[in-house]
């Protein structure tokens, strides 16, 4: 729901009339398909993954995390490199 959230205040920004990146920066968490359609900098991350991992852990196996199980800035309009 981050980026949903994020994504509010992307419109109430507009409103205001400030600019991104200028004014503020903005991110969200969760890399949706809107986040990513706003330009919407997020961290991703993958709850399919997130959840394997966690179903691992109490079934008493090998926990090592993959990589796609990491998550990772996706830098997009709302914020400066």
């Amino acid at each position: 729901m981050s980026d949903e959230l994020a994504l509010g205040a992307l419109r109430a920004t507009a409103r205001a009339g400030l600019h991104l990146p200028g004014d503020l920066t903005l991110t969200g968490w969760d890399d949706s398909d809107a986040a990513a359609d706003a330009g919407l900098t997020t961290l991703a991350q993958s709850l399919r993954d997130q959840g394997a991992h966690c179903a691992r852990v109490a079934l008493g196996r090998p926990t090592q995390a993959s990589p796609q199980h990491r998550w990772h800035i996706v830098a997009r309009a709302t914020t400066r490199r």
